[in-house]
């Protein structure tokens, strides 16, 4: 015999599956007046394009992408100054000339080029950072290398021989000192900043199992530290793939990588957060319009 329960007793018994995350609001919200840069790992490129299509003024990854918290404030603190960039980065290796503060898409043929291109984007930098409402900083793992040659940290290896560097990792002390002491310039450089931390969800398995643990573990500790900070804030993207969504169809080919859906989920959860409802429907507009003009571009070619 069928027992039918009371609706209200019923709910009692209903089991979860899944743990979804809420993110508490923000004493702030985002809108397109604000003007937004976004430096890290490949987490920065995503959250770039998502408000760049969405109508926002953007400037993302100036450097390529960054993934250690040592580099992202070497190229902050290029930003603010840009006569820091100094010769000592400039490189050939195997008929290219690459940057050791940037990424390797800003490789050239020749160093002239290289130097042109440099300048170029740390001037477009400083001004930008100058003028912008808000900072996304996101840490991909505690592990750097160190060129032993010229004694240099290295934004990226550029492919060159493992051999000529040597591999650190940071600790929470090396990089609450770092970003502590870089807080100070940023703020007299532009006093209403606000910075936005988020930890990338990105496994770096090539480190190794325990060790990616262990350096997102760093990262994660380093920056609830700096949250102590003035004008300091966090956003959950790690927590969104790996406690929320918890699930390896969530992943790319590499099982390493946000899949395309989960990058979306991670997108809304960044409008539910930061966005009211008016900008949410300006943004979705914003995006319909660049569809609409990317279509026709494609179709006329």
């Amino acid at each position: 015999m069928t027992r039918y329960l009371d609706p209200k007793i019923d709910v009692l018994f209903k089991m979860k599956f899944r743990t979804e995350l809420t993110i508490d609001p923000y004493p702030f919200q985002l809108h397109h007046n604000h003007f937004i840069m976004l430096i890290g790992s490949c987490f920065s490129e995503h959250i770039g394009q998502f408000l760049l299509r969405g109508g926002f003024p953007v400037l993302s990854n100036p450097f390529g992408t960054l993934f250690n918290p040592l580099s992202i404030a070497n190229g902050l603190r290029m930003s603010i100054s840009p006569e820091c960039f100094s010769e000592n980065y400039i490189y050939q290796h195997e008929n290219r000339w690459v940057s050791f503060a940037h990424h390797g898409k800003f490789s050239k043929v020749t160093r002239e080029e290289l130097i042109t291109h440099v300048k170029t984007e740390l001037d477009q930098s400083h001004q930008f950072l100058q003028k912008a409402d808000f900072l996304f900083l996101t840490f991909g793992t505690a592990f750097y290398y160190v060129f032993k040659s010229r004694e240099l940290l290295v934004a990226n290896c550029h492919k060159i021989p493992a051999k000529e560097f040597e591999k650190k990792r940071a600790t929470i002390d090396n990089i609450i000192a770092e970003y502590r002491e870089l807080f100070q310039k940023l703020k007299t450089f532009n006093p209403k900043l606000k910075i936005v931390f988020t930890v990338s969800p990105i496994r770096h398995l090539g480190d190794g199992f325990h060790e990616n643990q262990i350096s997102k573990s760093i990262l994660h500790v380093a920056v609830e530290e700096l949250l102590a900070c003035d004008e300091c804030y966090y956003f959950p993207s790690y927590e969104l793939l790996l406690d929320d969504l918890r699930d390896y169809r969530f992943f790319a080919h590499d099982l390493c990588h946000p899949s395309s859906s989960a990058i979306e989920y991670i997108c809304e959860k960044f409008m539910q957060a930061f966005f009211s409802i008016e900008t949410i429907e300006r943004r979705n507009q914003a995006e319909k319009e660049a569809k609409a003009k990317e279509h026709i571009s494609n179709y006329f070619g």
